[in-house]
């Protein structure tokens, strides 16, 4: 399976999307689609690169990127946090209004904004290195501390 197909799960699922749980699983979909996908490509540029370690790799990726220190990189950095926020929020603050930068909104809007940050990230992640990431592409990450 192609890690974009994540995306794409969550895209076809936000047309249809009406209830709490269904928005905040497309936000689900759209984060962990590109997570996988910015992961394969950062290992495609950067292929000598150590392993990310299991239990901070969500958010050792996005500190790659900022490492890498270019516009393009620090710019996918910035959208795969605000997306990962966005994810965590769907999965743990599980009451009605949802805090979101300090403001009240409820999961319809913030499946819409994470539709907007994905697909942001997902143009960024195409001027960083071109071209989805193949069939069964793995994030290589290191199991063992």
């Amino acid at each position: 399976m192609k890690p974009i197909d994540f995306y794409k799960l969550g895209l076809l699922r936000a047309d249809s999307a009406s209830t709490e749980a269904e928005h905040r699983n497309v936000i689900g979909r759209l984060y962990y689609g590109l997570h996988h996908e910015a992961c394969c490509r950062y290992f495609r540029q950067n292929p000598y690169a150590p392993p990310l370690r299991m239990g901070s790799r969500h958010r050792r990726l996005i500190e790659r990127y900022q490492e890498i220190g270019s516009e393009i990189a620090v710019s996918v950095s910035i959208s795969l946090s605000r997306l990962f926020v966005m994810r965590n929020i769907a999965d743990y603050e599980l009451g009605g209004l949802i805090s979101y930068r300090n403001l009240p909104v409820n999961s319809r809007t913030l499946m819409g904004m994470a539709l907007i940050v994905a697909w942001e990230l997902l143009e960024l992640l195409e001027a960083y290195s071109p071209g989805e990431g193949p069939d069964g592409c793995d994030c290589p990450t290191a199991y063992s501390v």
